[in-house]
């Protein structure tokens, strides 16, 4: 297990999850759901099933966050701060939309074309649950400009 590392410089969040819609739709659903096997004796286990396992990914993933610095990027979670890659370490960088199971920043790190992960095969690097809508404009285009990263559609 790596241990947590400190920021440098300043930090910016790239995504970072939204704790009331992992907790509050799910956990609306499965109010829904035991109202209608309340009411109607009529149980969908499948239903129940997702719901739940909604409301637990939306719990245990409530602090993570995927930040840039100085150095690289930082990722936060449950367990701390990590930092898996360097700017000088990554080609191409972007978010993967996950849909309503949230969203995934992908990373193909520089090197040979048969390295894995490398230039031709991408790393998830961190996952987030339903990330914040901003106010302000995304800053990760502007960090691939400033470090030279080009976007997961550049080739």
């Amino acid at each position: 297990m790596e241990e947590s590392v400190q920021p440098v410089g300043e930090v910016q969040i790239l995504g970072q999850t939204r704790i009331w819609p992992a907790i509050a739709i799910p956990g609306a659903a499965t109010i829904v759901l035991i109202i209608i096997a309340v009411v109607f004796r009529l149980v969908s286990w499948y239903a129940l099933g997702a719901a739940a396992a909604s409301l637990i990914l939306g719990v245990t993933r409530r602090s993570n966050a995927v930040l840039g610095d100085d150095i690289g990027l930082l990722v936060r979670t449950r367990r701390g701060v990590s930092r898996p890659y360097t700017w000088s370490q990554i080609e191409r960088i972007g978010w993967r939309d996950g849909g309503l199971w949230g969203s995934t920043l992908q990373v193909y790190p520089r090197g040979g074309p048969y390295d894995v992960p490398g230039p031709n095969s991408s790393v998830d690097v961190g996952r987030i649950w339903l990330p914040r809508r901003r106010r302000l404009p995304d800053p990760l285009p502007g960090l691939r400009q400033l470090h030279g990263i080009k976007a997961l559609s550049d080739q």
